[in-house]
């Protein structure tokens, strides 16, 4: 279920806190909310990691790795919630752990 963003808040069913980063979605999945980042705002020529999981006070979970393709690797948002499929802006789509934050599959979608 989508979440409302606004710059760093997140908020929307009983959640509301705010975060690091510009937001450009956040989902709840699960008493989970997954928040896809900006990839603007984290450090230019490097994986962006920008996708972060917190729990519904905004504590910080997990952060997702890199999936190894270098600059261009940054999430785009959540395609699929059951189960978690990420897109990434290096033309892959991921399947995430929602527990752990760990990239279980890619499949390539360009």
């Amino acid at each position: 279920m989508q979440l409302e963003v606004s710059g760093h808040w997140i908020f929307g069913e009983g959640v509301r806190f705010e975060v690091e980063y510009p937001a450009l979605e956040a989902v709840w999945i699960n008493g989970r909310v997954l928040v896809t980042f900006d990839w603007m705002a984290f450090e230019r020529n490097a994986p962006a990691q920008n996708l972060f999981c917190y729990d519904s006070s905004g504590n910080l979970l997990w952060r997702a790795p890199a999936i190894g393709m270098g600059a261009v690797d940054a999430y785009t948002g959540v395609t699929n919630e059951e189960p978690l499929w990420v897109g990434n802006f290096s033309g892959f789509n991921c399947r995430i752990d929602e527990t752990s934050g760990q990239v279980l599959e890619t499949c390539f979608t360009k």
